[in-house]
């Protein structure tokens, strides 16, 4: 890759300083739809925004309209639930949801994970688009039978709630096991529970050998509650002691449903259902570990002690050993594992070596070898690998920002933050009034009631920030060296900057001076030959 399409991608992407960051809406035009919203409240009395066009209503019933008032369609919309990236709107009472705006006279609808165009006055087209509006290979005879039966297990549910378990022997009877493992997570969900309740306030009205078929062929698009739902009632009554493991066995290994891995690792354990195997116990619980969810892990912990208790050194099974030692065992970073007993905290990696010694802190983030560990009561401070420490003392907060290849340390004490290189070497005093982290766009700094936004590390005492959408450079002083009048910029390799103004790049030395004009397409700077290769795209009228 070259060094300019790097540049464009930090530009793109405004350049990764909290590891996970994306571009952030623009706050101007929430405030210029609000405004037009507001406006349009004058007229209609109730109004949503919704992905920069409106839903208004009039005469009882809701439409979309576009920002001068003027109504887009006529479907009287009875109900609307306006969730920010979609809403949730009912014609008819039948519930579609919708992702974007009504354009081009039609709007793209959604209905139990399949899509279809509506057009403005309500009418819909077969199921059978993707979430792109791209035509799939569904015939519309067999997106019509899903979206019937999704509908009809939704009103036989509603039925059962109150007490008319009857309905659903009328279902399971018309529902083959082909058309039930296409459902969508939550339908299938809703079937699962629907049949399982069904059979424990009234047997009679279900067949269970039906209903266990169902269970297989729903396998695949249930979800959590679903797949719990099926295992309980299996625990319960288990009329097919092999279906039940069958079950169990693939919710494990083909989709990893920590509940059923669980309970995998419990039938390797006991052999009753299948050869005892107590490697692959151990190997399930360990899967459960890894995943860190929270509501299975402790079950996990517990069993892997139990088993290190009983069998210690004769399995492979060293976490088991850890367990059975520490009151808590964390996958806590992908690297590392976290140890507590008696409150006090100890890190070690994935080959069970120290990477952090016991003691009494908590360990809050890190980057690479660093780790910022301790508690709001007694501060926080900044260590490396082995526990040596980077920043001496104890700080209010410490953070880390990091691009991909390298990181520097932004910290508070008294109230004030400073800049710190990696060694915790001070790149600037404490002199910055805040820092603000955002896990949806870069970090601020604020210094003399001026804030800015961060775009690069300090690079040998220059900072790239950016203010009212422009960007410049300030020191390690916090002091403007280079003027906000650049729609872009990033260092060179060596040292200088590329900058981008009307979507053109040239380059400047640190002072500020013009080295090439922005009037280029592209630069690539070629390392070997330790100059710029220039691209300008010239057009001409013959």
């Amino acid at each position: 890759m070259t060094v300019f399409n790097r540049f464009l991608i930090l530009l793109g992407l405004l350049i990764s300083f909290n590891l996970n960051v994306f571009c952030q809406e623009d706050d101007d035009d929430v405030d210029a739809n609000e405004k037009i919203a507001e406006q349009l409240r004058q007229k209609y009395g109730e109004v949503e925004n919704f992905n920069d066009v409106f839903l208004v209503k009039q005469n009882g019933a809701w439409e979309f309209a576009d920002e001068n008032g003027g109504i887009l369609t006529n479907m009287r919309i009875e109900n609307i639930e306006n969730l920010s990236n979609y809403a949730n709107l009912t014609i008819k009472g039948v519930k579609y949801s919708v992702y974007s705006p009504f354009d081009d006279g039609k709007v793209l609808v959604e209905r139990y994970g399949r899509f279809a165009f509506m057009d403005r006055d309500g009418n819909v087209t077969p199921f059978i688009y993707d979430v792109e509006g791209e035509k799939t290979d569904l015939e519309p005879e067999d997106a019509a039978a899903f979206i019937n039966t999704s509908d009809k297990i939704l009103q036989v549910y509603r039925q059962v709630d109150h007490g008319n378990f009857s309905s659903v022997k009328a279902l399971v009877k018309g529902l083959d096991v082909d058309m039930a493992g296409k459902l969508s997570t939550d339908i299938a969900d809703s079937l699962l529970v629907l049949l399982c309740k069904t059979y424990d306030n009234s047997p009679k009205d279900i067949d269970m050998l039906v209903a266990e078929d169902l269970f297989a062929a729903t396998i695949e698009p249930c979800g959590q509650e679903g797949c719990e739902t099926v295992l309980a009632y299996y625990e319960s009554h288990g009329l097919d002691k092999q279906k039940r493991f069958d079950y169990v066995r693939q919710l494990a290994d083909v989709y990893h449903v920590n509940y059923a891995l669980v309970l995998f690792g419990d039938f390797l354990t006991g052999g009753d259902l299948c050869p005892k195997n107590i490697q692959g116990a151990i190997n399930s619980y360990l899967e459960v570990m890894e995943s860190k969810d929270p509501d299975y892990c402790e079950i996990a912990h517990g069993k892997l002690a139990e088993l290190w208790k009983k069998y210690g050194t004769q399995y492979d099974n060293q976490l088991g050993k850890l367990c059975a030692e520490n009151e808590h065992v964390e996958y806590l970073m992908d690297d590392y594992i976290m140890l507590i007993n008696d409150g006090q905290t100890m890190l070690i990696d994935r080959d069970y070596h120290e990477v952090l010694p016991r003691g009494d802190y908590e360990i809050i983030s890190n980057y690479e070898d660093h780790f910022v560990i301790g508690d709001e009561s007694s501060g926080y401070q900044l260590v490396r690998k082995g526990g040596k420490p980077v920043l001496k003392g104890k700080y209010e907060e410490i953070k880390m920002v990091n691009n991909d290849e390298d990181h520097q340390v932004i910290a508070k004490r008294n109230g004030k933050w400073g800049v710190y290189d990696k060694e915790g070497k001070p790149i600037t005093s404490m002199i910055f009034d805040d820092y603000t982290g955002s896990d949806f766009g870069n970090p601020k700094l604020a210094i003399n009631g001026e804030e800015y936004t961060i775009f690069s590390l300090f690079n040998d005492g220059m900072m790239i920030v950016d203010k009212d959408d422009k960007q410049g450079c300030i020191n390690t002083e916090g002091k403007m060296v280079l003027p906000f009048v650049y729609d872009g910029m990033a260092f060179t390799p060596k040292g200088n900057l590329f900058v981008l103004k009307e979507g053109k790049i040239g380059v400047i030395d640190r002072s500020g001076k013009e080295l090439l004009p922005c009037k280029y397409d592209d630069i690539e700077y070629d390392e070997e030959e330790g100059g710029y290769k220039l691209k300008l795209v010239e057009f001409f009228d013959l």
